[in-house]
């Protein structure tokens, strides 16, 4: 088993070190890891800035490969939160200053606010808010091509009041998978959804995931989404199920930014 989405200390919402990471996932018996911790250029929240320090980053990253690389396969990894113009640019600077093995492109704000906060969702139709977030994922992915896979790609679904139904959220999702696809990208199961409850939703939605196969997708990694020890590796199991159950047959490991494919 794989966990490709994981946080540590250098993410500012997550609370465990980078080893204690890594040691959760040893001790889990997972096969292989990779670090993703979150860089969102110009995010709009003073007490979750989501900076990272990317030279400290990159050394602790090279150091933990050295202490843990004979003990469990481990790529060095950044999550991405992309918006429009400035923050994509600073996105392809981040990527284009360090030799990553594996980047997610996600999408955490647009240039209006954060998409979990009131700024965002009150006083809005459902329409509005679902256009708003796809069409942001659409426009970065077309502008910014320096990245693996797509991140919990239907990640307003934690937010609004409800779920909007396939015909309101399909035709955006299909465009971005598309593109994805056209561009050799991949996209993730993130297993968060059981720890948040939105299993019965899952991320991606059955939809997402049964058209991005449809179009001939087969990139897919596993991720807990993790932002402490104790939830490294959580329900990665329940993410293999999921996706043998779409027909797919295997998940994806990447090393420089090349995959590898492991038979589920």
């Amino acid at each position: 088993m794989f966990d490709y989405h994981l946080h540590s200390t250098f993410s500012d919402d997550a609370r465990s070190p980078m080893p204690d990471v890594i040691e959760a996932a040893i001790a889990q018996g997972l096969e292989g890891i990779a670090l993703t911790d979150h860089l969102d250029p110009f995010y709009q929240d003073d007490e979750y800035p989501w900076e990272l320090d990317l030279p400290r980053y990159w050394d602790a990253l090279t150091a933990a490969e050295e202490q843990f690389g004979g003990r469990i396969r481990f790529a060095k990894g950044i999550e991405l939160g992309m918006t429009q113009g400035e923050g994509v640019q600073a996105c392809e600077d981040a990527v284009t200053a360090y030799p990553f093995d594996f980047v997610i492109a996600s999408v955490h704000h647009t240039k209006r606010a954060p998409i979990h906060t009131a700024r965002f969702l009150e006083g809005r139709p459902m329409a509005a808010v679902i256009e708003e977030y796809y069409t942001e994922v659409l426009a970065c992915i077309r502008a910014f091509k320096s990245y693996d896979v797509l991140g919990h790609l239907n990640v307003i679904d934690r937010y609004t009041e409800g779920y909007a139904a396939e015909s309101v959220y399909m035709p955006y999702a299909e465009e971005i998978l598309k593109q994805a696809i056209a561009d050799g990208k991949g996209i993730e199961v993130n297993t968060s959804t059981f720890r948040y409850g939105m299993a019965d939703r899952g991320t991606p939605t059955p939809a997402i995931l049964r058209r991005y196969k449809e179009l001939g997708g087969e990139i897919v990694t596993t991720g807990s989404d993790a932002h402490d020890a104790r939830s490294v590796g959580a329900f990665i199991k329940e993410g293999e199920e999921i996706l043998l159950a779409h027909g797919f047959r295997y998940v994806a490991t990447f090393r420089g930014h090349v995959p590898t494919l492991h038979k589920l």
